[in-house]
């Protein structure tokens, strides 16, 4: 988390007329699932997933205090992040001429909502986007013992839950990203069905913004769960 809020302030020191907000996340709720089946059209066989259905849900929990989001602009450049203590996931797929059927639960410890330009406005987009590092997508979030897609596929796919929110937006007190999806895909073997609805509710700290910029964006954590919210 140091590591993309450091970004965000180099990435505000080195452009002119820089417009950089941070926020604490405060809420996080909601559902998202992926629905799907092995597709010869999709290539299953040469994955070796036809026959393979089912679905996995990803649920956020509550953020913890210090879960933190940037944001920057400079003219048409958009970036920053929303990272927050994930949440938890359920998978269950059934093989065809089967009885068995894989059943799996893990705890995500990271999820991450990402902002990049979309024309005049901004995309929030929830674990991607595609071709992002490792630290900037949430890969794991479907990465159960059971088949099925990941978050690589979905983003690839452009299956992955998004807000799209003017810039104005993300100037108030107060933000809610409605991360919605009601998406079909067929990629990497599978075919499906993603629908999702997670809001994710972030306040506006100026305080914090104050300290990020003297600080270059490394701050312990005293002083990010002691930072106030400034009107």
């Amino acid at each position: 988390m140091i590591v993309a809020f450091a970004a965000a302030l180099a990435f505000a020191a080195q452009a002119p007329r820089v417009e950089f907000h941070a926020y604490r996340v405060t809420g996080a709720a909601g559902t998202e699932r992926v629905d799907f089946a092995g597709d010869p059209a999709a290539g299953c066989a040469d994955r070796g997933v036809c026959g393979f259905s089912g679905s996995e849900t990803f649920v956020p929990v509550r953020p913890d205090p210090g879960e933190l989001a940037t944001f920057t602009r400079t003219g048409r450049r958009i970036g920053g992040q929303a990272v927050f203590n994930g949440g938890n996931t359920t998978a269950s797929v059934a093989t065809a001429g089967s009885d068995a059927t894989c059943t799996d639960a893990l705890v995500v410890r990271r999820a991450v909502v990402t902002f990049r330009p979309a024309g005049p406005k901004v995309r929030a987009i929830l674990h991607g986007p595609a071709g992002e590092p490792p630290v900037a997508q949430d890969a794991a979030v479907f990465a159960t013992h059971c088949a099925g897609p990941r978050v690589g596929d979905l983003a690839l796919a452009g299956a992955l839950p998004s807000a799209v929110v003017p810039v104005s937006a993300l100037r108030k007190p107060m933000i809610l990203l409605r991360l919605a999806a009601d998406t079909t895909f067929s990629l990497a073997g599978f075919s499906g069905h993603v629908v999702a609805d997670v809001r994710v509710r972030l306040k506006r700290d100026r305080r914090l913004e104050q300290l990020l910029r003297a600080s270059g964006g490394l701050l312990s954590q005293a002083d990010l769960l002691g930072s106030s919210v400034a009107p």
